[in-house]
């Protein structure tokens, strides 16, 4: 299974995403490959402080992360597309990904609010949003055919 996490610069939210969903499929004996890109994201940046703390916390590396952009990729080769709002959902439809592939976290709250830019404190609240999100997806994966 191979999985994309997607969100604006690839620095904050979807490399933790990515992390807490590998961690979180790991730990249910779920073999897949998560990587993560951004709608907009530069080419070899690595991950904010804040995200890299914020995963710390929770024993999750993220210091050797390096932003990509959505355009590098295949998305063909995805099964599952996971952005972090319906705006990153809108914008991987129109490069031609089946909406079925394609979730958007944290939908019933409008998605995961971007932390950068912000304190200490706006990381934690992402992270424990996409931690929470992790969690359910590992879960519906696992016990999907």
């Amino acid at each position: 299974m191979r999985i994309l996490c997607v969100c604006t610069g690839n620095t904050c939210r979807s490399p933790m995403l990515a992390a807490l969903l590998d961690a979180a499929l790991h730990s249910r004996g779920v073999g897949a490959s998560v990587e993560s890109a951004g709608t907009a994201a530069g080419r070899g940046e690595s991950a904010s402080s804040g995200a890299l703390a914020a995963m710390a916390r929770r024993g999750l590396d993220l210091t050797g992360h390096r932003s990509r952009p959505l355009a590098d990729l295949d998305l063909t080769r995805f099964d599952h597309i996971f952005t972090v709002s319906s705006r990153h959902a809108a914008f991987v439809r129109s490069q031609g990904v089946p909406a079925e592939r394609i979730s958007v976290v944290a939908a019933d709250r409008g998605g995961v609010p971007d932390p950068w830019g912000g304190d200490d404190a706006d990381y934690e609240a992402a992270a424990l949003t996409l931690e929470a999100e992790a969690t359910r997806l590992a879960q519906s994966l696992s016990d999907s055919p």
